[in-house]
């Protein structure tokens, strides 16, 4: 997935407002990151299926206004030719061939993501 975003046109350049902006969206759409209390996701593994399927929705079924190609607004998997077409949730559940190689390309960097997530603080 790196790749295909390095090669992609849109990544000239590194900005942290979308990481930001990221972040900001992944907090909004999943209780189990949102800052209510210093408590939070007791279970990891129902913290990684929320974090699937957020990302899931960000990268394959929400169209982008950033991304419009004309009059068609795309999705990030979309921009990177992941896909050829908005998906729906039917497809993402049914077609698993689809988004095969994209959920492996996450569950390598997840465990980099989750050993920073729940080491222990210093």
């Amino acid at each position: 997935m790196g790749q295909l975003l390095f090669e992609s046109e849109d990544s000239s350049t590194i900005n942290t407002s979308f990481i930001e902006r990221l972040n900001l969206t992944l907090r909004q759409g999943c209780a189990y990151l949102g800052r209510r209390t210093a408590c939070h996701s007791r279970r990891k593994d129902l913290l990684a299926d929320n974090l699937a399927l957020q990302m899931c929705y960000y990268n394959f079924v929400r169209p982008h206004s950033a991304l419009k190609f004309g009059d068609e607004t795309r999705t990030p998997a979309m921009q990177t030719g992941l896909v050829k077409k908005q998906l729906s949730f039917r497809e993402i559940f049914t077609a698993f061939e689809i988004i095969f190689r994209w959920i492996f390309m996450f569950l390598r960097t997840w465990v980099r993501v989750e050993r920073f997530l729940w080491s222990p603080a210093l």
